[in-house]
Parts: structure tokens; C-alpha cells; sequence
């Protein structure tokens, strides 16, 4: 199921939030990215730590880090290896200009930075799990609606 509504590819980016896309991979114009999101993808199977998403046509993709220093000028990063050189923590998605903004923290100390915004165009978009289950947008928010729905139950004052 391929998923080619750039806000929908957005919304897959804000489904995953505070995710870690802990590998990345681009391969002609396809970006293949495994993000770490156990709460979710328990939900599949216990043993499930991530989710993987494929990216078709893929442009324009950069980084504009948030600098630690906050006084300093940020080097936009445009080199995959650099942009995903740190686990990206994934905060919140939305949509801008035929760009997708993935908003994004980082936790390394090595850097200067400790986040910032990834952005990126793409046609479309593949959501598979570890057993390579390929996943509509509807059964992903349906999936995360109803972790957050449970959390909610469970965290009733």
C-alpha cells in the first residue's frame, strides 16, 4: 500500500512521534529510513522495535540544525551521512511549500547542534514492519490512536 498524499506522507512522519530513525539509506532517489518505535510496533508483535519507511522521488532534502549555541549561524547539512549521523529523534511532521518538515532532536553531545528541521520532498511513501507487513495510513493512525487511547485510560487521575 503506497501512500502518495504528501500530508499523508507528513502525517506518517507525526504518527511516529518520538521515534528515532536510527538508519538511513538513499539509493538512486528512494530514501529508506528504519525508525525505532517499540511503543508502536509492540503493539505487532512483542518482539517488533521498528518500523521501516521507503521514500520514492526524494528532493531537495536537507537539515537546518538548531544550534546549541544559539548566537551562531547554522550550516544548512545536506550530505546524507552527516544529516543522519546522529539518531533524529522525530517530534512532529506538517507540510510547507511541497516540502515535508520532519521536526527533529538530537541527543549527542558530539555535535553543535540539538536538533532542528528535515526537509524533504517525496512522491511517495511505503510504511512496512520487521516482517515486511506493508501498512495504509488509516491502519497506522488507527494503530496509534489506539496506544495513546489506552495510555490515556491508564493515566486517569
Amino acid at each position: 500500500m503506497s501512500v502518495e498524499n504528501l500530508e499523508k506522507i507528513s502525517d506518517i512522519f507525526s504518527i511516529f512521534h518520538d521515534g528515532k530513525i536510527v538508519f538511513c539509506h538513499l539509493e538512486n532517489s528512494s530514501l529508506l529510513m528504519e525508525v525505532e518505535i517499540r511503543y508502536l510496533a509492540e503493539r505487532i508483535d512483542p518482539a517488533f522495535r521498528k518500523f521501516i519507511i521507503r521514500l520514492y522521488d526524494v528532493k531537495d532534502l536537507y537539515f537546518f540544525p538548531w544550534p546549541s549555541d544559539r548566537s551562531s549561524e547554522p550550516d544548512v547539512l545536506r550530505e546524507i551521512d552527516t544529516i543522519f549521523k546522529p539518531e533524529l529523534e522525530i517530534l512532529d511532521a506538517n507540510c510547507e511549500e511541497d516540502q515535508i518538515k520532519v521536526i527533529c532532536t538530537q541527543h549527542s553531545l558530539e555535535l553543535d547542534y540539538f536538533g532542528g528541521e528535515l526537509s524533504l520532498s517525496a512522491t511517495s511513501a511505503e510504511v512496512l514492519d520487521e516482517a515486511g507487513k506493508n501498512y495504509s495510513i488509516e491502519e497506522l493512525d488507527t494503530l496509534c490512536k489506539s496506544y495513546w487511547d489506552e495510555w490515556a485510560n491508564q493515566h486517569k487521575a
